[in-house]
């Protein structure tokens, strides 16, 4: 099966309640096994995480693998002596927001997006992979299910016109999950001269995986969002 008609079977089986439970095992045979991830099978507390991500993925749509869930965990993990907040573009419902939780320690977590679902597409993504309005969520719902953290902020719009509250803060940390090609260059040019030595910036993709390298590819040749 080509790229193609693979991500779009995906796309059908995520929008389909009548599928929606067999969503999650889909999605991470294709991202965990086809692509592939960083997994430190040598960390004892590993099976634990993994029941984390799993149980996460029974309270919200988490559109996540196991590995990929415990990826983040680890390098929140591993950051924890890098000094600078927390932040993440593209929450979605929270999901992996709850697995930076539970890693995070005392830093602060900036959460932004829409809760509105995706922004207007570009020339330069792909509209058979993703559309606008893709992802929505509610911004009460997530509060809700975040309540038991402590410093977590939200920023309800399209990034980076909500940046402001944190242009002058660094990061340990950052998850960029944000699916389109403008949104990952943005994003990528905020937080870059923003990270502390020895932080993580993680450009995060679901079901756009082969075009997200371009804005990758951009940023890494001009260092900024043109």
């Amino acid at each position: 099966m080509n790229f193609y008609k693979e991500s779009k079977m995906i796309r059908f089986i995520t929008k389909s309640r009548l599928l929606k439970p067999i969503t999650r095992f889909v999605h991470k045979i294709w991202m965990d096994y086809k692509y592939g991830v960083v997994v430190y099978y040598n960390d004892p507390g590993r099976l634990k995480v993994i029941k984390l991500v799993r149980k996460i993925k029974k309270e919200v749509d988490l559109l996540l693998g196991d590995n990929e869930g415990y990826t983040i965990y680890r390098t929140v993990k591993n950051t924890s002596k890098i000094k600078g907040d927390i932040a993440e573009v593209g929450t979605y419902q929270g999901g992996s927001s709850k697995i930076i939780c539970e890693a995070k320690g005392k830093r602060a977590l900036h959460l932004f997006d829409t809760f509105e679902g995706l922004p207007e597409l570009s020339n330069l993504d792909d509209t058979r992979l993703v559309q606008k309005g893709d992802y929505p969520a509610s911004l009460v719902e997530i509060k809700r299910y975040l309540k038991k953290y402590n410093s977590v902020h939200f920023y309800k719009g399209l990034f980076p016109y909500t940046s402001g509250p944190v242009k002058n803060k660094k990061f340990s940390f950052v998850n960029l999950d944000v699916d389109l090609y403008k949104s990952t260059l943005s994003g990528l040019a905020f937080f870059y001269p923003r990270m502390s030595k020895g932080g993580s910036l993680s450009p995060t993709t679901t079901l756009v995986f082969r075009e997200s390298r371009r804005p990758l590819m951009s940023f890494s040749k001009t260092g900024s969002n043109q």
